[in-house]
């Protein structure tokens, strides 16, 4: 990884278990699936929940999903991507520039 994760979701926090001792360690936020044989110590944001059942952890996996893409179209423009379409616009501008002083010079030639 090249950096922390902001935060970290996890299905069976028993299973995951050395992985919710690392993001505690680290300070990484936990979401959590937590089922009664669960131990919600550690846990940020739990959610109550059957993590055994393959049709649960596919709805939390699909509504987690639908919420990232649900947020990612909300989120303003960042300002490295609005520096980048500056940058096209400008040496889009500066290519315009170059030829019209091209063609004025061989107009006065």
């Amino acid at each position: 990884m090249k950096k922390i994760p902001d935060l970290i979701f996890v299905i069976d926090t028993n299973y995951e278990s050395l992985a919710i001792k690392e993001a505690i360690k680290l300070n990484i936020p936990i979401i959590a699936i937590l089922d009664t044989n669960s131990d919600p110590e550690g846990i940020n944001f739990p959610i109550p929940g059957n993590d055994d059942a393959r049709r649960s952890i596919d709805l939390y996996c699909n509504l987690i999903k639908e919420t990232i893409e649900s947020a990612k179209k909300e989120i303003p423009v960042t300002v490295e991507a609005s520096t980048k379409k500056n940058d096209a616009k400008e040496q889009k501008k500066e290519t315009l520039d170059l030829k019209k002083e091209k063609t004025t010079k061989e107009k006065n030639i």
